[in-house]
């Protein structure tokens, strides 16, 4: 399987961050580096770009539909029309050579996200939870570059610190820190870094290999089920769109040696929808 580039995208120097909006059925994307908002409409292939004032390293939608953003200063809640942000909750104020990488909503609709070095050498950092007090409090700690995360049950967590070459399940309780690691998958085996991620309905991970040129699909015991591949190396993070959640939009970033690096790519379709 081969992922198209979507046309009209702009090639970003680190897309990142896709969420499918199922109630107004588009598609959002961010450019950490680049500091935009993206917005498709699949319906009619429009794409608009609105600028951000702040670094974000993450995307994700509570679910009374509020998008949220984990920037290089806290939790922001986001207002899409215009790119406003509004902090929520700060992390690592009095840290600037960190920023918040990529996060995701938990099943209790906690935003969650890590922080990370902008430059290496990659010094361990935690991951963040925004509680209903409207504090961000540390819930797992040690973790170089935190990437992708996927709750295939509400007490159990897929996370993945890149520079490990490893995908982590660990316990999730409701209340308090992340629990102990129960299992790890080695993917170290192929090409690239595992980066962003997501699962689809029957469990599987997609993962986004930065490097690898590949989108791969592993079972929940880490066999490759399915491989998507890319015209471009740096695949950065993906997800499931479309009206019945079977298109795989992947996030990319740029490459001067590649002329598509960057763009968002989809492939329609997927045998087994988000």
């Amino acid at each position: 399987m081969h992922a198209e580039p979507v046309a009209d995208t702009p090639r970003l120097a680190l897309g990142e961050g896709p969420c499918w909006d199922a109630t107004a059925r588009r598609l959002y994307w961010i450019g950490i580096k680049d500091r935009r908002l993206l917005t498709l409409d699949p319906s009619s292939g429009r794409v608009t770009g609105t600028g951000l004032d702040v670094t974000p390293g993450a995307l994700m939608f509570r679910p009374d539909g509020r998008p949220v953003l984990a920037t290089e200063r806290g939790f922001e809640l986001l207002d899409p029309a215009g790119g406003r942000t509004t902090l929520l909750a700060p992390v690592e104020a009095d840290r600037p050579e960190r920023r918040m990488n990529d996060g995701a909503c938990d099943p209790y609709g906690r935003p969650v996200a890590g922080t990370m070095q902008r430059s290496e050498p990659w010094r361990p950092g935690p991951l963040y939870r925004l509680e209903a007090d409207g504090t961000a409090r540390p819930v797992l700690g040690g973790l170089s570059v935190p990437n992708g995360l996927a709750w295939p049950e509400p007490d159990r967590l897929w996370h993945i610190d890149t520079p490990t070459r490893r995908i982590d399940l660990y316990e999730y309780p409701e209340h308090g820190p992340v629990g102990p690691r129960i299992r790890s998958l080695d993917v170290s085996h192929l090409p690239g870094l595992p980066d962003g991620m997501t699962l689809d309905a029957a469990g599987n991970l997609w993962v986004a290999f930065w490097g690898g040129a590949a989108v791969h699909c592993l079972s929940p015991a880490g066999h490759v089920l399915a491989t998507v591949g890319l015209p471009v190396p740096r695949a950065t993070s993906c997800t499931f769109g479309g009206p019945d959640l079977r298109t795989l939009y992947i996030t990319t970033a740029r490459t001067d040696e590649h002329p598509l690096s960057g763009a968002l790519f989809a492939l329609d379709g997927v045998g087994v929808g988000g």
